[in-house]
């Protein structure tokens, strides 16, 4: 299995598969490879984005939270947050700083503060308008949810809600300014390990491609790690190995490298 982070990584700068990189991933599949995407986006983006090409079937969605089948539009599995540790984070960072807003993803649809609205307006993910216009109680099982400081911004923020959370969340950051938390132990290696499991693939049969903060787990739990080289300094230094820009289709690239040593190993059998 080949497994890519999207935007940074397997995308383009215009958030797109290049032609490239779809000719790359039919050519992997021709060889029995399956390729996955993996992604902190949500369902709502990631899958329109992915379907026009028709190569890639699931995506791992909401940084490991949500199991997509992308031809079908439909949510597989999903890994959501306890309704107890919903309930404390929402307590607990408001107590910890007035100035934090939040947006929540759940099997509802979305919701914001309206100090987060500026920002949810324009984002891909979240829509013009909140399905949700109050915080999720337990009658919703969350998935995600974004955390905004007017101020303070990615690994900074994290590392300064972390001490907070009262209990053991997923906090990631990736090109966004806010951060994202998940469920206790939920990153994008939980739903690919889901995947394995279900599709009898040894972790160590797997080439993971990423490039920021949310891509680490995925990285360490992977065969191989591969790292774009406009990764952050993290995930490069994690990395087995480097390849070029993710504008230059590298992951593209090295995908017909990975089919063509299969097919190679194949004929000399």
């Amino acid at each position: 299995m080949i497994v890519s982070d999207l935007d940074g990584t397997l995308f383009d700068r215009s958030s797109n598969l290049s032609e490239r990189t779809i000719r790359a991933v039919r050519s992997a599949h021709g060889a029995g490879i399956r390729v996955v995407a993996a992604t902190g986006r949500s369902s709502t983006s990631a899958a329109p984005r992915l379907r026009p090409a028709h190569v890639i079937s699931t995506a791992i969605c909401s940084n490991g939270s949500l199991v997509h089948d992308v031809h079908e539009d439909r949510n597989l599995h999903r890994f959501h947050i306890d309704a107890e540790h919903v309930e404390r984070l929402f307590q607990r960072l408001a107590a910890h700083d007035p100035r934090l807003s939040f947006c929540w993803e759940t099997d509802h649809g979305n919701g914001w503060d309206e100090d987060f609205a500026d920002v949810a307006s324009g984002h891909e993910d979240l829509g013009r308008l909140a399905t949700l216009t109050d915080r999720p109680t337990r009658s919703h099982r969350v998935t995600k949810i974004m955390v905004r400081h007017p101020d303070v911004v990615r690994g900074e923020l994290r590392d300064r809600l972390l001490p907070h959370l009262g209990d053991p969340l997923t906090v990631s950051c990736s090109g966004v300014d806010f951060v994202e938390v998940t469920g206790v132990g939920v990153d994008k290696s939980t739903g690919l390990q889901h995947l394995c499991d279900e599709w009898s693939i040894d972790p160590a049969d797997v080439v993971a491609f990423g490039d920021n903060q949310n891509d680490l787990a995925m990285l360490s739990w992977a065969g191989r790690s591969v790292a774009v080289a406009n990764a952050s300094e993290a995930v490069l230094g994690v990395a087995d190995d480097v390849i070029g820009h993710h504008d230059d289709d590298a992951v593209a690239v090295e995908i017909e490298a990975i089919v063509e040593q299969q097919r190679s190993a194949a004929a000399s059998r």
